[in-house]
């Protein structure tokens, strides 16, 4: 009996090894056929396979992820019924039980984890379920997880500013900002930020434009950051009612100044030509003089041409590069 056991146990290891590894073969067959329903866009199918892949292999971090990722992909905001509540609901529920079962032993998985982090903190950001606290503890996680990546701490700003707490918001820009003081990227973000309407009904306007000329000199190669003030300016004189005309006519100069500087670089800066009629277009709205306010517009409309003209050609030059060369007779 004893031999019979040992036996016995020496040859049910295997199997129940290779019943294992079968199990976890059709599992990933299903969490790949799943991906290949989600990137189609054909959530409601991929949910199914996602199910199917969770059902034979419950610990699958990747397939509650994505499950989860589905039904938020079907909710729609402002719709106020039990089903469509039921989606994000579900997403909640996958999102957490991705978490529960992620040990974090491969990159991969850890990018799932920030991942399942970062739509937690935004679910709980917004409405229905709007909850500073646990949005606020998701994002934590994030933040602890890398504490030195810019998309976290963004995440971590975004949330403040959405509760209103714009000081912690502040800090948390300012903090990317410094941490990343050679990207243009973050002192934009940081300049945005300044240029939305959350102090005192108004933005910090100076403020923007200091740090966004500042981000203009980074790279002194690259014509963005002068377009960048100059849509900052145009922006600014064109919307905020709250400007007289002289202001305006101040700004939109400003602009144009900006602008040009964009041009010094990049001639053919498609953008930079088109905003600069748009800033002609500013100045003609407050200029007191019919000959000058028709002068202006003409200049906008030869620019605006101008423009898109050099866009289309550019287009073309973009979409002609990327097409494969024709093969040679015989190849």
């Amino acid at each position: 009996m004893k031999m019979r056991f040992q036996i016995l146990a020496v040859l049910t290891v295997p199997v129940l090894v290779a019943a294992t590894g079968c199990g976890q073969v059709r599992a990933r067959m299903a969490f790949k056929d799943g991906n290949k329903l989600y990137k189609e866009e054909n959530y409601k199918q991929a949910i199914l396979e996602y199910q199917r892949a969770t059902e034979i292999e419950p610990d699958m971090a990747e397939a509650w992820f994505y499950l989860g990722s589905c039904h938020q992909a079907l909710f729609r905001p402002g719709k106020d019924t039990a089903d469509n509540r039921e989606h994000l609901e579900k997403a909640i529920e996958f999102y957490k039980k991705s978490l529960e079962t992620n040990k974090g032993t491969t990159e991969g998985l850890k990018k799932v984890k920030a991942n399942a982090l970062g739509a937690l903190t935004a679910i709980y950001t917004e409405e229905p379920f709007k909850n500073f606290d646990l949005a606020q503890q998701y994002a934590n996680e994030l933040v602890q997880a890398n504490p030195d990546d810019a998309k976290n701490l963004y995440a971590m700003a975004n949330l403040y500013e959405k509760f209103g707490k714009i000081d912690q918001a502040e800090q948390t820009y300012r903090k990317v900002s410094e941490m990343n003081q050679q990207d243009p990227k973050a002192c934009g973000a940081l300049a945005a930020f300044y240029n939305k309407p959350l102090w005192e009904g108004r933005s910090k306007f100076d403020q923007a434009i200091e740090i966004l000329q500042r981000c203009a000199t980074l790279d002194p190669n690259d014509p963005g950051g002068y377009q960048k003030v100059a849509t900052f300016y145009w922006d600014k004189a064109y919307r905020d009612p709250l400007l007289g005309d002289p202001q305006k006519d101040e700004y939109a100069d400003k602009g144009l100044e900006a602008v040009d500087k964009a041009l010094s670089i990049k001639p053919d800066h498609f953008e930079a030509i088109i905003f600069k009629g748009l800033l002609y277009r500013v100045k003609a709205q407050v200029a007191k003089s019919p000959q000058l306010r028709a002068q202006y517009l003409d200049q906008a409309a030869t620019l605006q041409k101008q423009g898109l003209e050099l866009k289309k050609e550019q287009a073309a030059e973009a979409s002609a590069a990327a097409s494969p060369s024709p093969s040679a007779p015989g190849s």
